[in-house]
C-alpha cells in the first residue's frame, strides 16, 4: 500500500524539533525504515520556504530522502494567521494530496514514536481498518530534549546517531517519568481535575496508567475520494471536528489499546497550563459529563468505550481488570446523564443544561459543511467544468419543479399530458441524446459527487483574472517535489 506521511512545521523551534527529535523515531525499525510496507509512498512536509532551507541541510532529513521520496507544500502564509486554524488548513491541504495514495500518516513535529509504531498502525490499515485512534500523552519538553539525544544510534551504514530507537516500554517508562503537569490533572484520583478531561487516567502502581479518551488523534486515515466528508473543512482540530464528521460510526476504526502495538508521545514545554483555574474540583461523574455535554459528538462518545493500556512493565491482569471495572463504571455513568432529557436537565443540572446548548451552537455548523477543492477536480478542463455546471444546475432545477408540481395536481396533469405528445416526445429523445455526448464519460463519473459550488470555485480559479480577487485572501500552497 502507498502511504503519505504529513508533516506540518513552521517556526525554527518547531523545525529544530522535528530533526533532532521526531524524524528520528520516525526513521527507526519498524517505521519509516526503508522497508517493504512503505514502498510508493511519499512524506509530504507543509512549511515555509525559510524553513525548508533548514530542514533539507539537516543530515536526519538527508536519510529520510534515501528511504522515501520526500515533498515539500511551501505555505503562503496571511501575516496574523491563527496558529490552529492555520495547522487545520495545511492538514487539509495533506487530504487533498492523499487522494492518490491508500492513507496519510498524520504527525507533529513534537510527536515521538516508538519503534514499529508506525508499522503496525499501517498493518491495521492493510487489514481494512479505516482509521487507526490513540491518546498522545505529552512529556515535558525540557526533559526529553536532556534525555532522547543521548540515545540516538547510527543507521545501517552510518556513523552518524540519527535514529532514535525506542521500544514501546522504554518510551512509556520515560514519558511517565517526565510526564507533564497537564496529563496528571487527568487521573480520577486527583484533588483538582483538568478543566478539560479529554482524557481520564487511573493509575495502575509498578505498570503504568489505564487510559479512557473521549478525544484521540488519528494516527492515518484510509484515504476515501469518493465520500463527501473526506474533504470537509475543520477548523479546530482534526480528533475534535473532522473525524466526527467524517465517521458516522467506529465499525471500521482500530483503536491503539495496548502500548505495546504503539505508542507515541507529544512534547509540551513546562510553562505550559492547561488548567490555569486553582479552584478546580475534584473529578467526579457530574464534573464530567459536563464537560462531555459541551464537548463530546456521538463518536467521541464511542471512542471513551475503549482503553489503553499505557504500561512498562508486564501487564498483571488483576491489577488492570481492577482499574478496568473502575472506568467503565465512570464512562457508564457519564454516559447515563448524557441521555437526561433537556426539560429534566434544565432544572436538575442548570450548568450541565447550558453545556448542551453551548454544543448545539458549537456543532451547528456541521449541518451546512463546507469543503476543499479535490485535486482531481482541478485537472479538468474548463469546458469539462462548464459541462458539470450545467448539467447539474438542469437536474437541480428539474428536482425543484418536480417538488413544486406535487403540490399542484392539475398542473401536473396537464405537463405530463403535453409531454406524452408525440412532438414533444420526439424533441426528447434528440435531448437524450445530445445530453449523452455532451457530458462525456469523466463528467458523468463526477457529475453527482459533490456540491455545485466546489465546480463553482474551480472554474473562478481557472480564471486568471478572477483568480487574482479570490486567491490572495486564503492561505495557499506551492507544490515541490524537486527535493
Amino acid at each position: 500500500m502507498k502511504y503519505l506521511f504529513s508533516m506540518v512545521i513552521w517556526g525554527e523551534e518547531y523545525a529544530r524539533e522535528f530533526l533532532e527529535l521526531s524524524l528520528p523515531s520516525q526513521l527507526a525499525e519498524g517505521n519509516i525504515d526503508g522497508s517493504t510496507w512503505h514502498e510508493g509512498s511519499k512524506y509530504l512536509i507543509l512549511t515555509t520556504r525559510k524553513d525548508a532551507e533548514i530542514i533539507k541541510a539537516h543530515p536526519a532529513f538527508h536519510l529520510l530522502q534515501k528511504r522515501l521520496k520526500v515533498g515539500f507544500a511551501y505555505i503562503k502564509r496571511l501575516p496574523g494567521s491563527e496558529m490552529y486554524k492555520l495547522t487545520s488548513q495545511c492538514q487539509m491541504e495533506a487530504i487533498r494530496v492523499s487522494e492518490s495514495f491508500d492513507a496519510v500518516f498524520f504527525s507533529y513535529p513534537d510527536f515521538i514514536w516508538s519503534q514499529g509504531g508506525m508499522g503496525n498502525v499501517a498493518a491495521r490499515i492493510a487489514e481494512g481498518c479505516d482509521a487507526v485512534l490513540s491518546p498522545v500523552p505529552r512529556a515535558i519538553t525540557e526533559d526529553m530534549t536532556e534525555i532522547l539525544p543521548k540515545l540516538k544510534t547510527p543507521a545501517p551504514g552510518s556513523t552518524a546517531p540519527s535514529v532514535l530507537n525506542i521500544a514501546p516500554r522504554d518510551l512509556v517508562q520515560l514519558s511517565l517519568e517526565n510526564f507533564h503537569q497537564g496529563m496528571w490533572d487527568f487521573c480520577w484520583d486527583t484533588e483538582k481535575f483538568s478543566v478539560f478531561p479529554s482524557t481520564v487516567m487511573w493509575k495502575i502502581p509498578d505498570q503504568g496508567v489505564l487510559m479512557r479518551s473521549y478525544h484521540l488523534h488519528p494516527l492515518v486515515i484510509r484515504s476515501q475520494p469518493a465520500n463527501i466528508n473526506f474533504y470537509v473543512k475543520f477548523s479546530v482540530s482534526l480528533d475534535e471536528e473532522y473525524l466526527p464528521i467524517l465517521f458516522k460510526d467506529d465499525d471500521t476504526i482500530h483503536y491503539v489499546e495496548d502500548s505495546d502495538e504503539c505508542t507515541v508521545i507529544s512534547l509540551s514545554n513546562l510553562a505550559t497550563v492547561y488548567s490555569s483555574d486553582p479552584n478546580r474540583p475534584p473529578a467526579s461523574v457530574p464534573v464530567l459529563a459536563r464537560w462531555a455535554e459541551e464537548y463530546a459528538s456521538v463518536l467521541h462518545r464511542s471512542c471513551v468505550k475503549h482503553s489503553l493500556r499505557w504500561h512498562y512493565a508486564p501487564v498483571d491482569e488483576k491489577l488492570w481488570e481492577v482499574a478496568e471495572r473502575q472506568a467503565q463504571e465512570v464512562v457508564s455513568a457519564v454516559a447515563e446523564r448524557l441521555t437526561i432529557p433537556g426539560e429534566i436537565l434544565h432544572f436538575e443540572d442548570v450548568p450541565a443544561s447550558d453545556c448542551r446548548l453551548r454544543r448545539r451552537k458549537r456543532f451547528s455548523r456541521w449541518r451546512c459543511p463546507s469543503y476543499s477543492i479535490p485535486f482531481f477536480i482541478t485537472k479538468l478542463s474548463v469546458v469539462e467544468i462548464i459541462k458539470v455546471i450545467g448539467l447539474q444546475s438542469l437536474i437541480m432545477t428539474i428536482g425543484y419543479l418536480a417538488r413544486i408540481l406535487g403540490n399542484w395536481p392539475a398542473l401536473y396533469r396537464l405537463i405530463v399530458a403535453t409531454i406524452k405528445s408525440p412532438i414533444v416526445g420526439w424533441i426528447g429523445v434528440i435531448w437524450v441524446l445530445l445530453i449523452k455526448r455532451f457530458k462525456g464519460k469523466l463528467v458523468a463519473e463526477e457529475i453527482m459527487r459533490f456540491p455545485l459550488s466546489i465546480y463553482f470555485r474551480v472554474l473562478l480559479l481557472k480564471s486568471t483574472v478572477l483568480s487574482r480577487f479570490f486567491v490572495p485572501f486564503a492561505v495557499t500552497f506551492v507544490h515541490d517535489d524537486s527535493d
